[in-house]
C-alpha cells in the first residue's frame, strides 16, 4: 500500500474523517471591509454601475489593485444539455497555478467534483437572478485531491446592461489556504 511522505500526510483525525466535498458559506456583503482588496474591487464595480445606471460589461483592470489581478476569473454563463454552466474566459496566474494548469476555456465541470461544480454554478445563478454581488467563504477538494479554502467575491456583468451573462470572480489572496494531500478515503466501519 502507498504511504505518502510524512510531510504530506494528513493528521490522523483527518485521515479517518469523512470529508465533505466542499462548503460554500454566504457572508453578508457588509463583511467585505474585512477584505480590503475585495472591498476595492466592489467599490470599482459599484462606481461603474452608478455611472451608467446599468450593470457594467467589464471592469477596467488598470483601476483595480494590482495585487488582486492574479486571483481574478472572468466566467461566461452558458447552457449545455438545458443546464447552466460557467466557462472560464480569463484566469489570473495564481488561479492557474493553484489548479496546476491553464484554466481558459475550461468549465467548472472540468475541475470540480459534480457537487462542487453545481454549488459554484448555483452561487453564480443566484448572483445573476439578483443582479447583486455575492461574498462567500469557499472550501473544496479539487478533482486532483487538493484541498483549498478562500473568501471570494462574485460580481455580475452584462453585455447589454440588464441581463447577467458573465461574472467577475476574485479570491482574496490573504484568505487563500491550500494543502496538497493524498486521497482521503472514508473511515472503515
Amino acid at each position: 500500500m502507498f504511504q505518502a511522505p510524512a510531510h504530506l500526510q494528513l493528521p490522523q483525525s483527518l485521515r479517518t474523517a469523512r470529508l465533505s466535498v466542499g462548503q460554500n458559506t454566504d457572508l453578508p456583503i457588509a463583511a467585505i471591509d474585512r477584505y480590503p482588496l475585495l472591498a476595492a474591487v466592489l467599490s470599482h464595480w459599484d462606481r461603474a454601475r452608478q455611472q451608467t445606471g446599468r450593470l457594467p460589461a467589464r471592469l477596467d483592470p488598470l483601476l483595480l489593485p494590482r495585487e488582486i489581478l492574479p486571483y481574478v476569473m472572468l466566467l461566461d454563463l452558458e447552457t449545455a444539455d438545458c443546464r447552466p454552466l460557467l466557462r472560464i474566459r480569463l484566469a489570473g496566474t495564481e488561479v492557474c497555478a493553484k489548479h496546476g494548469r491553464e484554466m481558459k476555456g475550461l468549465t467548472t465541470d472540468d475541475f470540480f467534483h459534480d457537487a462542487d461544480a453545481a454549488a459554484v454554478v448555483q452561487a453564480a445563478m443566484n448572483v445573476a437572478a439578483s443582479g447583486q454581488p455575492s461574498l462567500a467563504s469557499r472550501s473544496y477538494v479539487s478533482i486532483d485531491d487538493r484541498m483549498w479554502s478562500y473568501v471570494r467575491l462574485i460580481l455580475p456583468l452584462s453585455r447589454n446592461g440588464r441581463d447577467v451573462d458573465s461574472f467577475f470572480k476574485v479570491a482574496d489572496p490573504a484568505s487563500m489556504r491550500g494543502l496538497t494531500a493524498p486521497t482521503v478515503l472514508p473511515a472503515a466501519g
